[in-house]
């Protein structure tokens, strides 16, 4: 089997098993009000766009103007704001959940993890937030073995050198992944300390981490 076959059907796996955990672990009555952060459409691995029957509960964001459009042609009841995951314009406690798959990773350093942990805790009632574990020995960005487990400036030096271009679908040099700033799980425990972190897997190591919460 191609690599790139076997990685995409490990891919749709992992998020298989991220929606089974919502649903065990966050179980939806179906009125909720929920919060997509980084929100875009998958059909194929249906996130939790696809999964949410009454879409006028969802508020989905994101700084891509280009994915919010994408969002409102596929489903045009869900309401979509261009917003910073940083600095949400909501109110205390607006949402009944917030969600974000693979976002919390791209918004800088700690310091901004962090903020973005205060302000999912700040509006949400309860949060589900997943992001890749640094630890685990196969970057799914670069698609490159061990190239995680650098310091984070040394990991976006070695991407540059030879990483994966999603958008090309192959192999290249010059492949910039500076906006990554991967997280381990005593880090999303310090970002989000009323949380519990789960560490599904689909191989022998987790590679994933799900913020749940509040516990």
């Amino acid at each position: 089997m191609p690599v790139t076959s076997l990685f995409n059907r490990l891919s749709k796996r992992s998020r298989e098993l991220k929606m089974a955990l919502l649903r065990e672990h966050v179980p939806l009555r179906g009125d909720e009000r929920i919060l997509d952060i980084g929100s875009q459409v998958d059909n194929q691995s249906r996130q939790i766009l696809e999964r949410v029957e009454h879409k006028s509960n969802v508020t989905a964001i994101n700084l891509l103007g280009d994915h919010l459009d994408e969002i409102q042609q596929a489903y045009p009841g869900i309401h979509v704001m261009r917003a910073n995951a940083c600095e949400l314009p909501f109110a205390d406690q607006a949402f009944d959940l917030v969600y974000s798959n693979a976002v919390i990773e791209h918004v800088g350093d700690f310091e901004a993890q962090k903020r973005m942990a205060d302000e999912v805790r700040r509006v949400g009632k309860r949060w589900f937030i997943t992001t890749p574990n640094r630890w685990f020995p196969f970057e799914f960005h670069v698609r490159m073995p061990l190239i995680s487990w650098l310091p984070p400036r040394m990991m976006h030096k070695a991407a540059r050198v030879w990483g994966y271009n999603h958008m090309q679908r192959r192999y290249q040099s010059g492949c910039d992944y500076s906006d990554v700033q991967l997280m381990t799980a005593s880090q999303l425990q310090r970002a989000f300390p009323d949380s519990r972190i789960l560490k599904p897997r689909v191989t022998v190591w987790p590679e994933t981490l799900v913020v749940v919460g509040p516990v």
